[in-house]
């Protein structure tokens, strides 16, 4: 049987709007999805400057006679307002450094123009970073394919002051080589202090890729190495949306010393690569020293750790109100979530609506710290804390080990653990140090499940339910697992913002989709976009920038949608080819809406298809 799911998502730019009840003809929803450019944003007033390094001799950096080098646009102090360019499908050789700052509402951009390839900036392996912004603010970077340097990709940083308005969307940072590591605050695509007096408001990191490294981080923002006192202030209003990380020896994306922060709609694969530990342990996605941030609908798989910690998600060391929620984590290494309270109190944290499955691969890891962990040490606790709505599928490789691992201390306040589904080959489903509060669970093994509380080993659910610490729980039989084969077939309008960019909601769906592809292949798992209306330059551009990671493995097409010519905006079918209906979903479906359906129906994912690694020259 071949599985084939259609859909129709209407996409409107820079802001996520779902209408279901809405019927349109797909050829006709372009002309309503263009959308103006925001109230508020000033007109383009100032000059704008271009580099073409392919052009045989340098010029004044107007577009008829555009510089034909970096140095030549270093030389020059950009004002507000002002726009750099470079040419698509043009390589630049060198570092990059481009002085002057922006103000509110005027911003300097660094970007592209022409058609085809993203322009590359290809910085020598002597460099510290590929691209560079010092004590800088009100700027936007976007379009660039940017390589090299030694310790950074790009780099925003400082040492004075709050540093407002940074936004890098649109990016490939890739290949960062370099010397041994000394600490966590390096990488791909850092935007962090160069000192404990510099802050960061406003960071926008959206669409960008980030991959290949032997620093650390493929996307880091804030800063945690450097002395700061309990008191210093955070960074504020950091967002990462729609990005990915891959191919690090460190963390894949992580949030340092933030708050009102969010990492949202995005992917780490193939972290934690780093053969032997020496500055720390890694996790894919996370936040540590957050307050009031917010990690959801990503994906984590296929992640690693050179030590005894490392998982998928975390929230750790001096964190408030922070949530990690809808999130999928597959085949890793060590856990799908952990929440950690070392030497303070991590408060008020939620674990709420995530999809676990396959985690904890690694023996040594398993047993330490099952799918779930939750530690303290060093004086540290953890208080607040809610655990409600995941779903768990519990393998792991050694008897014995429990779904959740709980060696940590409350603080003398109730841990809420509610309505959770776990799916387990082992009968130990939890493991904990205190009693916390406990119902409307669902247990799905072969046998009778078996709890660990504190000093109490081996208790049966009847006996947790009668002494009052399970309520409303129930066990029953795990189910079978069904493998096929898949169509998934969708219609997308791929809406720009007013910069021209993919706008956020495509971006978002894409990316999904393109994950999943890259995971199964075509034999597997065929996807095709349609792709509603005509396509235009911009658009072109936009698609084309987002073949960098599992080139080719989306087949996409502009087409007028079913032969009936009209579709249900915002509704994705999942059908067999013979028409019949399996599952219906309306608007945005993440990672783990849809990875977990197709795993239904395929089983694990073999990888064989991802984007292999290549030798690059000072790659160890």
């Amino acid at each position: 049987m071949v599985v084939e799911i259609r859909g129709v998502i209407h996409l409107f730019s820079g802001i996520r709007r779902w209408a279901p009840e809405l019927v349109v003809a797909c050829s006709l929803s372009v002309g309503l999805m263009k959308v103006a450019a925001a109230p508020g944003l000033p007109a383009a007033t100032s000059q704008t400057f271009h580099i073409d390094c392919s052009a045989p001799s340098g010029g004044d950096g107007s577009i008829q006679h555009p510089w034909n080098n970096l140095a030549s646009a270093e030389a020059h102090g950009f004002a507000p307002g002002d726009t750099i360019a470079l040419a698509r499908g043009s390589v630049c050789g060198g570092a990059f450094a481009p002085k002057g700052s922006g103000t509110e509402g005027h911003i300097i951009r660094l970007t592209a123009y022409g058609v085809g390839n993203r322009p590359k900036i290809v910085a020598p392996s002597t460099a510290r970073e590929a691209l560079l912004l010092f004590n800088q603010q009100y700027w936007q970077v976007d379009s660039l394919d940017i390589s090299g340097g030694n310790k950074y990709g790009v780099f925003v940083t400082g040492d004075a002051g709050t540093l407002h308005h940074l936004y890098l969307k649109n990016l490939y940072v890739h290949d960062v080589y370099g010397d041994a590591l000394k600490n966590k605050d390096n990488g791909l695509v850092i935007v962090g202090p160069s000192s404990i007096n510099v802050f960061f408001d406003d960071v926008l990191i959206d669409g960008v890729d980030a991959a290949h490294t032997n620093q650390w981080a493929g996307i880091l923002v804030g800063g945690g190495s450097l002395p700061y006192k309990d008191e210093s202030p955070l960074n504020t209003n950091i967002q990462i949306r729609n990005s990915t990380a891959h191919d690090l020896y460190g963390d894949g994306i992580v949030l340092f010393r933030d708050s009102h922060s969010s990492i949202r709609t995005s992917a780490a694969w193939e972290t934690g690569m780093e053969p032997t530990q020496d500055v720390g342990t890694p996790d894919a996605i996370w936040v540590w020293t957050c307050n009031d941030c917010v990690v959801a609908d990503n994906e984590a798989y296929l992640t690693d750790s050179p030590g005894l910690d490392g998982g998928a998600y975390d929230i750790d060391w001096d964190n408030r109100h922070d949530t990690i929620e809808r999130n999928y984590a597959h085949d890793t290494q060590g856990y799908c979530i952990s929440v950690f309270g070392a030497g303070y109190v991590t408060s008020e944290s939620m674990v709420k609506d995530n999809l676990c499955i396959d985690n904890g691969l690694s023996p040594r890891m398993a047993v330490m710290q099952g799918a779930i962990y939750l530690s303290t040490w060093n004086g540290g606790t953890i208080r607040g804390l809610t655990i409600s709505g995941n779903e768990i599928q519990w393998n792991p490789p050694v008897p014995g080990a429990a779904a959740i691992e709980g060696p940590g201390d409350n603080g003398g306040t109730p841990w809420v653990f509610s309505h959770n589904t776990i799916d387990s080959t082992s009968r130990l489903i939890y493991r904990i140090k205190i009693p916390w509060q406990s119902s409307a669970n669902r247990y799905m093994i072969e046998g009778h499940p078996r709890f660990s509380i504190g000093e109490k080993q081996n208790l049966t659910l009847d006996l947790l339910q009668a002494q009052g610490m399970e309520s409303g729980s129930t066990a029953a039989q795990a189910g079978e697992k069904h493998r096929d084969s898949i169509l998934l077939e969708t219609w997308i309008n791929p809406a720009l913002d007013p910069n021209g960019l993919l706008s956020d909601g495509a971006r978002a769906q894409i990316l999904v989709l393109r994950s999943l592809a890259g995971q199964y292949g075509r034999m597997r798992l065929k996807i095709d976009v349609h792709l509603c209306g005509g396509a235009d330059h911009a658009e072109e551009n936009a698609l084309r920038d987002l073949e960098d990671i599992y080139p080719t493995s989306i087949h996409s097409a502009y087409d007028a949608g079913p032969a009936q010519g009209i579709v249900t905006v915002g509704q994705i079918l999942l059908a067999s080819s013979d028409g019949s209906t399996l599952k219906t979903w309306h608007g945005f479906q993440n990672a783990a809406a849809l990875g977990g359906a197709i795993r239904k129906l395929l089983g694990p994912p073999d990888y064989s298809h991802m984007q292999p690694l290549e030798h690059h020259e000072g790659q160890p």
